[in-house]
């Protein structure tokens, strides 16, 4: 029978029979703790160390109760009791490690350990290639892995030139904060892709990325964007319209200047206008696009356009109502 190491337990002892007939059931016997003789793995007889005494159950057979002490030594013990009247009785039982025991008689497993391999028994060249990858690991088992090394103490690492000395030094203070900014910043990118790490975004900036400069204006952008007010806005070169002021009113009037025979548009024509007939007040002023027409921001009513290009000959001013 096995026991628990340490484990307080009641074992059955019996059966006690008559030591005349050998036959007779002997069932008002008296089994004190000291009656009850206990041997380890073949060690002196003592009395067990539970204090009570054994219980008649049935037919001559006892139960009897063990405490931790009794059980505390792995290997054989040998319950042996002799009472005046019977004949002696002793019973075997061998004494498993808790785990061992529970691994036989319940739910847990064997600590199974490999103590010892024969040399050479694992080598390279047993392993097949590519037989240890990612789905051979469970699925937290690079995250454990991680925060093993993250975990491991840097006193065990100090190699010169190993990651485990630099960090040492930096934690101790005898790496300088420029020394730490220059190592960062003269990493490889190419080590550091992973998507979404700066890394990634850093190395699309570099040579990844679109060159702005080739986007066409204003393209898809919206009216006061940036992309929008450069496409429509500076249209000739910028010493060319350096004076230009495109006004400060509240509504956006574009003023479209065409050939009147041919209605062909006037490009490059300087256009200003103002709020008087006689051109004293001036609140806008620019040139014509290659469509002819330029964009004021005036406010509401009546406003008076006035125009000049070389080798051209306008009626000024032209009334505009502005709403």
């Amino acid at each position: 029978m096995f026991l628990k190491q340490s484990t307080s337990v009641t074992v059955v002892l019996g059966p006690f029979v008559d030591s005349t007939d050998g036959v007779t059931a002997e069932t008002g016997l008296t089994i004190s703790q000291a009656d009850v003789r206990l041997s380890k793995n073949a060690g002196t007889y003592a009395q067990k160390s539970d204090t009570g005494s054994c219980t008649h159950m049935e037919n001559g057979y006892y139960s009897c109760g063990l405490n931790t002490t009794d059980t505390n030594t792995l290997g054989h013990l040998r319950i042996s009791v002799a009472e005046s009247g019977a004949l002696p009785v002793w019973r075997d039982f061998l004494v498993l490690p808790a785990n061992v025991y529970d691994s036989l008689l319940s739910t847990d497993k064997l600590q199974v350990h490999a103590v010892e391999i024969d040399n050479g028994l694992i080598t390279a060249a047993a392993i097949a290639t590519g037989a240890i990858d990612a789905d051979a690991l469970a699925t937290d088992a690079t995250a454990e892995i991680a925060d093993a090394v993250w975990d491991e103490a840097l006193s065990g690492h100090g190699t010169a030139g190993s990651t485990g000395e630099a960090l040492s030094d930096a934690s101790a203070g005898s790496a300088t904060a420029a020394q730490i900014a220059d190592a960062v910043w003269d990493e490889a990118i190419s080590g550091h892709l992973t998507a979404g790490s700066t890394g990634d975004a850093l190395n699309d900036a570099g040579g990844a990325a679109a060159d702005p400069w080739t986007t066409t204006l204003p393209g898809s952008y919206s009216s006061g964007q940036a992309g929008w007010i450069v496409g429509n806005r500076l249209d000739a070169k910028v010493s060319a319209v350096s004076g230009n002021s495109p006004g400060a009113g509240a509504v956006e009037f574009t003023y479209t200047l065409t050939e009147a025979g041919s209605g062909d548009p006037i490009a490059d024509a300087d256009v200003w206008a103002t709020t008087d007939s006689a051109g004293t007040v001036v609140v806008a002023s620019g040139r014509t696009d290659q469509n002819g027409e330029i964009t004021f921001y005036l406010d509401a009513g009546t406003i008076y356009i006035w125009r000049q290009k070389s080798g051209w000959n306008f009626t000024n001013p032209d009334v505009e109502s502005v709403a």
